[in-house]
């Protein structure tokens, strides 16, 4: 990060030497459908996007009946003060700008504040940041129009995106040479934080909006029709016993919510039975077609190949309700200029309620300038819904995605999760509406 700030502390990190983090590329299966250029400067725009279209998401119309991974009762509508009583504050988010951490319940409306807001706080000098991510999908597309549309420079902000792994980004944002990485609730950063490095998840990012409903077609684990005893009335207890595919393998966060959904119907779902091949995602398709595999992780939107055929079925959804997707903070911006972590964060909070609020898939201004920036086409993005983006972490998320990964036997560095603390940090996204 280049900076002109006075070197500040944040959080009392002692200084560990980076080591070589053995740990899967990425938590999810995203990572190989698009692969952006080794080093992207992202560049400002002319284009001027139209306000979002405003209203609920349609989680809370579409998956109310369902659950989530570690509750069993929807406890209602989520409320504006937290566990620990924090309220928002800040002007514009004063309504609905922080939520309880420990509400799981699906359907509970995300933060959010009024469009524009937070507002902006310009650094007194201007901050060069470089920001890692593997991605150039629709979800990562926040970071990118908060820079071509201008959010970034109202903090006095540049962002630079570089084509770096969220594990190989690690040991550079415990070393400062990257200031935040783009990654998943993966491997990588539980061993970060089991060696005391300073990188936390700071930022979540989205989930499908119908996840956790089996009658609409979506992103997840699609299994092959002819692989069960009755293909008519597939059985998921099958599923245990079949051959998946997954982009990262066993060690990825999209396995343990396929396992986790099919545990809900399946109580004695034994995720350890199954054989998980790596596959890259944009390959899974023609996996299944042609037999190699019984069932396969397929992401927005490849799925949208096999929806329409009875020869395949849809067997586990994302787990609804909460984003296990993340953007990290290194040493640069936790430890020594937390100030210009706060105004990323403004920043990219003020882009989702700007533009990301609601069914912004029906704004064509957005998509544009979406497509503009991923390289991504229009015409596909907007046959799947639009995305819940989601910037808070739930409670016991981490935890139940390590103890997954331990038992299951792709984490063999410890035995027991890593507390919340050494991987999340909350207080950027609480400080920005004004509840830290």
């Amino acid at each position: 990060m280049t900076v002109e700030h006075p070197r500040r502390s944040r959080l009392a990190v002692a200084a560990v030497a980076v080591t070589l983090l053995a740990a899967a590329a990425c938590g999810g299966d995203d990572g190989s459908e698009s692969t952006p250029p080794a080093t992207t400067a992202v560049r400002a725009t002319t284009a001027t996007a139209a306000t979002a279209a405003t209203g609920t998401t349609a989680s809370a119309e579409t998956a109310a009946s369902a659950t989530t991974a570690s509750d069993t009762t929807d406890t209602g509508a989520s409320s504006t003060v937290s566990a620990d009583g924090l309220a928002a504050t800040a002007e514009g988010c004063e309504e609905h700008g922080v939520t309880d951490p420990a509400d799981r319940s699906v359907g509970r409306q995300p933060a959010r504040c009024d469009p524009g807001y937070p507002a902006p706080q310009p650094l007194a000098e201007r901050a060069h940041l470089k920001v890692s991510s593997a991605f150039s999908l629709e979800f990562m597309s926040p970071i990118l129009l908060a820079q071509s549309l201008g959010e970034f420079e109202k903090e006095n902000l540049e962002v630079e995106v570089v084509s770096v792994s969220f594990a190989d980004a690690l040991p550079q944002l415990a070393q400062g040479t990257l200031d935040a990485g783009v990654g998943g609730l993966e491997i990588a950063l539980y061993n970060a934080g089991n060696q005391g490095l300073p990188v936390r998840a700071v930022l979540g990012n989205y989930y499908p909006p119908d996840a956790g409903n089996y009658d609409v077609d979506q992103t997840g684990l699609w299994c092959r029709s002819d692989s069960f005893s009755d293909p008519s009335n597939p059985d998921p207890a099958e599923t245990q016993g079949m051959v998946w595919a997954s982009a990262v393998g066993k060690g990825s966060t999209s396995i343990w919510s396929s396992a986790t959904e099919l545990q809900k119907r399946v109580p004695d779902f034994d995720i350890t039975t199954v054989e998980v091949q790596q596959i890259p995602s944009s390959d899974i398709v023609t996996a299944l077609q042609n037999g190699a595999v019984d069932c396969g992780i397929l992401l927005d939107p490849l799925w949208l190949q096999v929806a329409d055929d009875p020869a395949y079925v849809l067997m586990a959804t994302q787990v609804p309700g909460e984003p296990v997707g993340q953007i990290s903070f290194g040493k640069n911006l936790l430890e020594d200029h937390p100030e210009v972590g706060e105004a990323f964060v403004r920043a990219y909070l003020r882009t989702i309620n700007t533009y990301y609020d609601g069914d912004y898939h029906s704004n064509a201004d957005v998509m544009n300038e979406i497509a503009a920036q991923t390289g991504q086409d229009v015409a596909k993005m907007t046959q799947v819904p639009s995305l819940v983006f989601d910037w808070e972490f739930r409670e016991g998320t981490t935890d139940a995605i390590q103890q997954f990964f331990i038992d299951v036997g792709v984490i063999t560095q410890f035995s027991e999760p890593v507390p919340e603390d050494q991987v999340i940090d909350r207080s950027f996204y609480w400080n920005a509406v004004g509840a830290g």
